[in-house]
């Protein structure tokens, strides 16, 4: 068995580290976005319609529907950041077998 080894490829390592740089600044942005949901009660409790007498219904069904999107956010964010990690590694020229 003959092992050999790839050249590393400066593009695509500061590409892998772009991409990872992009999919953790996506991260800290939905996790903010998250907090500053928890923070901002008012947010909570207002309804598309704006009614000040919003039902429990329409309430819990909106912090739902912003808690599901949050959720979205962040699987589509750590899921670019994981690209960025593969790109990375995959550009450091790591060993290969052959034959």
């Amino acid at each position: 068995m003959v092992l050999r080894r790839n050249p590393p490829d400066p593009a695509g390592k500061w590409l892998g580290l772009l991409v990872f740089a992009l999919g953790i600044a996506l991260l800290v942005f939905t996790f903010y976005r998250g907090f500053v949901e928890l923070v901002q009660a008012g947010l909570l409790s207002q309804t598309a319609a704006g009614a000040q007498n919003a039902r429990i219904t329409d309430t819990f069904l909106l912090a739902i529907a912003k808690w599901l999107l949050l959720f979205l956010l962040a699987y589509i964010s750590s899921s670019i950041a994981g690209r960025g990690i593969s790109l990375f590694q995959a550009s450091r020229g790591g060993g290969g077998e052959e034959g």
